[in-house]
């Protein structure tokens, strides 16, 4: 569970519920490709930061620029060395008394690949909002270094969007003609290659969320998010011709948030799969997924023999797929051995869900968008869900009784299934067999996956219930849940599908 203040009550009976989100629409790698190249720089610049992803200076700097250091206690000087901090790109160039540079400065980036972007955003220091270029050019080149594209824009703060809808370039180069201040260097802190879109209760017609795990690693699902927002501007219009459709890719992203009663729950990160103009063109549809969507189109091919660790395991099949990821293990799981035998052509994401079954795990990509693997179990419960709190009566399901269990690993020499089997049959009972197939689990661990497996499935009581919400709550929690035959038992959460239309409204699933 999210840790929130003492003060967070998500189920007043009065509770004013926001949802709002950031969609990034920025070309996915060019900021990892990008090369910067600039007119020149000053002492503590340090270009390679303008594309490091970390937008805002470590501290209120200041230099010999005249009238820059107020003498009231809050500027610092640079620390030695300045690469401990964040200072981003400086020109060595300092605009004149009206403020215009007798050389204009200048920073571009070159790539190795065709880029596009429905524009540009600067940052430039955010610690001197007034300090900032009164004037750039954005110009853009293609491959043959052809110029496509240029416009002349006037900065008002230390964050300026330039609306230059650009595809197919491989060069942009901004170049600062002038300062709001006299006697100025231009201080960028980063770039994106395309610009970011708020989206609040304003613009927001509804949004759908589907999120889910299995606890032994029966499937590995990817959470979805289906935003409704405003789109009478036509922006997502496919024949409008200065819409963002054309620079839509995979790998643009969206990070949103619920607040509840003012407080903020951050709900993590996801990335751009789909989008669609809906009611004549007034509404859009964008849909967005976690990134084990795209894990679905790259295959493995670096199968082996022997075993290695999880971690190791994990790190290589997510080189495998170019993803840089971070793994999270818990309960000394990244030792744990399993084979290194996933098959030629399972599709990485499969990969990752045999190996984490067969280290006896699960995982999915939590808030903090990293894949957390982990074995669930029954803890102290973070949230009642009373009757209260639930629309109608939670409903008490009961499965498919197993009391066995057929996991079979690989073939043998004599081309023989090698299964292991785990069993709880009583006496007058007839034996009913859950059947699963995994080669990446290790003779040495056969019997003990057999029988986690068959601990998981013999929980046959589970829950589901219609609940107002508590998104600080995560997949896998502990919760009690009320119900009508008075037994309030708890259950680890296994579904959190929110419903977001200016209220709020949770479709949960739990199992014993």
């Amino acid at each position: 569970m999210v840790t929130m203040p003492d003060t967070y009550a998500p189920y007043t009976d009065t509770r004013r519920v926001e949802l709002s989100f950031t969609f990034g629409v920025v070309a996915p790698d060019a900021a990892a490709l990008a090369t910067p190249n600039a007119s020149g720089n000053s002492s503590v610049s340090q270009i390679k930061q303008s594309v490091d992803a970390v937008e805002e200076m470590s501290g209120d700097y200041t230099s010999l620029e005249k009238n820059m250091w107020v003498l009231d206690g809050s500027k610092t000087i640079y620390p030695s060395p300045v690469s401990s901090v964040q200072t981003g790109w400086n020109s060595d160039a300092i605009s004149g008394d009206d403020g215009s540079y007798a050389s204009p400065p200048w920073l571009e980036f070159s790539f190795p690949s065709n880029q596009d972007s429905f524009g540009f955003t600067l940052l430039f220091d955010n610690t001197q909002p007034d300090n900032h270029p009164a004037q750039v050019v954005t110009t853009v080149w293609d491959e043959s270094g052809d110029q496509i594209g240029t416009v002349t824009t006037e900065p008002d703060s230390y964050f300026h969007v330039v609306s230059l809808p650009t595809q197919n370039y491989r060069r942009v180069r901004f170049t600062f003609n002038s300062s709001s201040i006299p006697h100025r260097r231009v201080r960028v802190c980063g770039i994106r290659f395309g610009i970011k879109y708020d989206y609040d209760v304003g613009s927001i017609s509804g949004v759908e969320v589907r999120q889910s795990v299995s606890p032994w690693a029966e499937s590995l699902p990817s959470a979805e998010v289906d935003a409704t927002i405003d789109n009478s501007d036509q922006l997502y219009n496919m024949v409008n011709p200065s819409g963002l459709y054309a620079y839509l890719q995979d790998g643009q992203y969206m990070q949103w948030t619920l607040t509840v009663n003012g407080q903020d729950v951050h709900m993590g990160q996801s990335y751009f799969t789909n989008a669609e103009s809906e009611d004549g063109g007034l509404t859009a549809s964008i849909t967005f997924n976690d990134w084990l969507y795209a894990l679905d189109n790259v295959e493995y091919t670096g199968a082996g023999t022997g075993t290695w660790t999880l971690q190791q395991a994990v790190a290589a099949l997510l080189a495998a797929a170019s993803a840089e990821f971070t793994a999270v293990y818990e309960d000394g799981l990244a030792a744990v051995e399993i084979a290194n035998t996933v098959p030629q052509g399972t599709s990485i994401r499969e990969s990752l869900r045999l190996c984490a079954q067969a280290a006896m795990c699960t995982c999915y990509v939590d808030r903090n968008n990293a894949l957390h693997f982990f074995r669930p179990v029954l803890k102290d419960r973070v949230d009642e869900w009373s009757r209260d709190v639930q629309h109608g009566d939670a409903q008490v399901k009961v499965g498919q009784m197993y009391n066995a269990v057929k996991l079979t690993v690989s073939v043998d020499a004599a081309g023989e299934d090698l299964v292991y089997y785990a069993k709880n049959i009583a006496t007058d009972d007839m034996e009913r067999m859950y059947e699963v197939s995994n080669p990446c689990v290790t003779a040495a661990m056969g019997n003990q996956v057999a029988a986690w497996i068959l601990g998981w499935v013999r929980r046959r009581v589970s829950y589901e219930a219609t609940v107002r919400g508590n998104p600080a709550v995560d997949l896998l929690d502990t919760v009690q849940i009320n119900d009508v035959y008075g037994v309030n038992g708890e259950a680890v959460v296994t579904q959190l599908n929110y419903s977001y239309d200016g209220g709020l409204t949770c479709d949960a699933a739990a199992i014993r």
